[in-house]
């Protein structure tokens, strides 16, 4: 963490639009997170989404215009869900509430679409409890499901009348 990121409070960040100029800091959130929370081999991946984004990519910004967090949602309109994907906080950063911060703006925007009933998320163990405490529900686990030690947890919130349902 460098001298000005070390007074951060998350009420003095904004969130807006990722744009290209945004990728190599997304990909250095990446990387700051491997391998506990990604694998080493997801770095291509990632640059390959954020070359075709599927749905809005946000980037959480300090007040000096530093990218703290990423993530976004895709709206599945065939089945009414919207899938949180590729979210992550500045390893450095872990633990001020940015995590939470990014994922209320996205399940806040992506229940807006009056299609989606349902909010979905693919996890490892590393954060499931984190989501749970935000009101999702695991409904599958998937042991080594990303790799070895790296499970897959597969989790949902129901949306009614464009509102979460947690718990």
């Amino acid at each position: 963490m460098n001298d000005s990121d070390r007074s951060l409070k998350p009420d003095g960040m904004s969130f807006r639009d990722y744009e290209p100029r945004d990728l190599d800091a997304c990909l250095e959130i990446l990387d700051s997170n491997v391998p506990r929370f990604f694998k080493p081999d997801e770095r291509d991946e990632f640059w390959s989404f954020l070359h075709e984004l599927p749905g809005p990519y946000l980037v959480l910004v300090t007040p000096g215009g530093r990218v703290a967090a990423c993530g976004g949602y895709a709206i599945n309109p065939d089945d009414g869900s919207a899938d949180l994907c590729w979210g992550m906080v500045r390893q450095d950063l872990h633990g001020m509430g940015l995590g939470r911060r990014l994922t209320r703006r996205r399940i806040e925007l992506s229940v807006r679409d009056p299609r989606v009933r349902e909010i979905c998320l693919h996890t490892s163990q590393h954060t499931a409890g984190f989501y749970e405490r935000l009101g999702f529900s695991t409904i599958g686990v998937l042991e080594d499901g990303y790799a070895p030690g790296l499970h897959r947890c597969d989790m949902r919130m129901s949306v009614v009348d464009g509102q979460p349902l947690e718990g």
